[in-house]
């Protein structure tokens, strides 16, 4: 919500820091989704191993993850006054 202060400025909800790590979040949940991608085969009736990668089932969750967290964080996060 946005305020107006007495200097007709406006006051946003979230200070500086907050969309830095909105932003870092963001891009922490694409290169995840990311990472996941792939590893399908050209022709679709054969089954490729690639799917199970340590890359596509541990790395790619725990960085979209990682990435959830920073988001909870630049809303949680009090800017100093």
């Amino acid at each position: 919500m946005k305020k107006i202060n007495e200097n007709n400025n406006l006051d946003f909800a979230f200070g500086k820091k907050n969309y830095l790590f909105f932003a870092i979040a963001f891009l922490l949940v694409v290169i995840g989704f990311f990472l996941m991608s792939g590893g399908g085969s050209k022709n679709p009736t054969d089954f490729s191993e690639e799917i199970f990668s340590f890359r596509r089932i541990t790395l790619a969750p725990i960085v979209i993850l990682i990435g959830f967290v920073f988001g909870i964080v630049a809303i949680m996060h009090k800017p100093k006054e």
